[in-house]
């Protein structure tokens, strides 16, 4: 019987090869895939080894893993989401919280947000001043904290508004800093997890943060993370006190929910999820927008095709209609070919308890493997000879192209994919085509030969040093609105 054996890899140290991979991560895994082919084996300090595969057969055979043949608490994560988070967790409990969040974040409760979505993202633009320059994700990470901030609560505005955005904000910039990253790599990001985990929780047993973990680089990640919690605790209480009063947002869905026995989730179950939410909405979508702002800024005919087909559906239903715009077929397209060639996450990671075949591969048990998707994504076997190219046009039409589930996997994949895929995607849809229609960008540095550095947050890649933009020009919020009011055709009334 054959031996369940590791593909080859670099045999430089780990911390270097942490370091790359934290430093310049798409850059990493081309050289990696030039070398190695479809499959590679990657070591970092305090981790499993990791096997890195892109061919669609291995990717296939990844995303067929039952969940009791593997073990996701091992994730390198080294944010305190919470060892209880859907994303660590297994079996039963995975699934269970999958049952959970899924339904406030799909279907028509994304739809019903789509408008307040619209004005938090109006009263941004509105702010924006024509000259000055602007980090496309730092303005992108306060729209999108803005949309979490109501997801949670379904408001707008207030007091608890601005205290949770302040909170949450405060918490992920805490925990990312350059300390904290090196701290991760040395230590391995789950193993660092644990750590803080653990000084949260005994933190929130004392009631405050010990003064020797307080002036340590992580004092204010932990710290953080206890009054969020405390401010999250008390609202949890306040909806179970009242549970039949008519409780809105996310936030109370998940405060309500039960297991299958009737039981309550614990608080910490709630702040847990709570979490898991915002990183994945917020940092999430900073990252994919940053590099989907570099290929706008790479493509401007690409941009003013976009401006002209939110132009087009204004004039067609008399208003800027949300559902409309985020469900148009070309700005589907643009935003798939920015996940396509730079996702913010670049692959999906799954830890095997048993021996497995992936592919052609057998792997032995206690490895950690991970679908690349940014490899996956730029193979010519599959996209064709110019699949490193940007063209939204691929995806559209009776030819466009129709990529199968393990081809295309920005958001992961399987029986684990992302909760929030539909909320980010449509988030992006609709603060793209506000961005195309309203503002008039330039940049000094982007252009068609531009390819920034990368850096990795949490697991998110994001633009080294940022997508830089001027706004030169910002229009009013009624820009292209026709003079006379349309009326819609009775029949599409009626669909809607």
């Amino acid at each position: 019987m054959a031996k369940a054996e590791l593909p080859p890899g670099p045999t430089y140290p780990g911390i270097i090869q942490g370091f790359k991979l934290g430093l310049g991560i798409y850059d990493y895994l081309y050289e990696c895939y030039e070398k190695y082919g479809d499959a590679v084996t990657i070591r970092v300090p305090g981790m499993t080894p990791m096997v890195w595969v892109n061919e669609r057969n291995m990717v296939r055979d990844f995303f067929r893993l039952k969940s009791d043949q593997i073990d996701q608490k091992t994730l390198p994560v080294p944010l305190d989401i919470g060892n209880n988070a859907i994303g660590f967790s297994n079996g039963d409990e995975h699934r269970h919280s999958r049952k959970v969040l899924i339904p406030p974040l799909a279907g028509k409760n994304i739809e019903n947000r789509l408008g307040p979505m619209h004005e938090l993202i109006t009263k941004r633009l509105d702010e924006l001043q024509p000259g000055k320059e602007y980090d496309i994700a730092e303005l992108i990470a306060e729209i999108t904290l803005d949309i979490v901030a109501f997801t949670l609560l379904q408001e707008i505005d207030g007091v608890k508004f601005e205290r949770y955005r302040y909170l949450l904000l405060g918490w992920l910039e805490s925990s990312t800093t350059d300390p904290m990253f090196a701290i991760a790599t040395t230590y391995g990001p789950s193993k660092w997890r644990t750590v803080l985990n653990d000084k949260y929780l005994k933190a929130r047993d004392l009631g405050k943060v010990p003064l020797f973990d307080k002036v340590m680089p992580w004092g204010q990640a932990v710290q953080f993370k206890l009054d969020l919690a405390e401010e999250v605790r008390q609202d949890v209480r306040a909806i179970r006190a009242k549970p039949d009063a008519d409780h809105k947002g996310v936030l109370a869905a998940i405060a309500l929910s039960r297991y299958e026995d009737g039981e309550l989730l614990s608080e910490e179950k709630v702040i847990t999820e709570v979490i898991s939410i915002f990183v994945g909405g917020h940092d999430t979508s900073a990252a994919t927008g940053a590099w989907y702002m570099m290929w706008m800024m790479k493509k401007p005919e690409i941009l003013a095709k976009m401006k002209q087909t939110v132009l087009d559906s204004i004039q067609k239903h008399g208003k800027f209609d949300p559902i409309k715009i985020v469900n148009d077929p070309f700005l589907d397209a643009c935003l798939n070919e920015s996940q396509r060639l730079t996702p913010s996450a670049v692959g999906t990671m799954r830890h095997n308890v048993e021996d497995e075949h992936i592919g052609s591969l057998y792997l032995p048990k206690h490895t950690s493997i991970l679908a690349a998707n940014f490899i996956t994504h730029r193979r010519k076997d599959i996209w064709g000879e110019d699949a490193l190219e940007y063209r939204p046009e691929r995806w559209i039409g009776k030819d466009g192209i129709k990529p199968k589930p393990y081809e295309f996997y920005p958001f992961g994949g399987g029986h684990r994919a992302c909760i929030g895929l539909n909320q980010a995607k449509q988030q992006l849809r609709l603060l793209f085509a506000e961005f195309a229609r309203r503002c008039d960008f330039t940049s000094d540095t982007i252009d068609r030969d531009y390819w920034p550095g990368q850096r990795q947050i949490n697991v998110q890649t994001h633009p080294a040093g940022g997508i830089k933009v001027r706004v030169d020009a910002i229009r009013p919020s009624t820009y292209g609105y026709p003079a006379k009011p349309v009326q819609e055709p009775e029949e599409e009334l009626a669909a809607v």
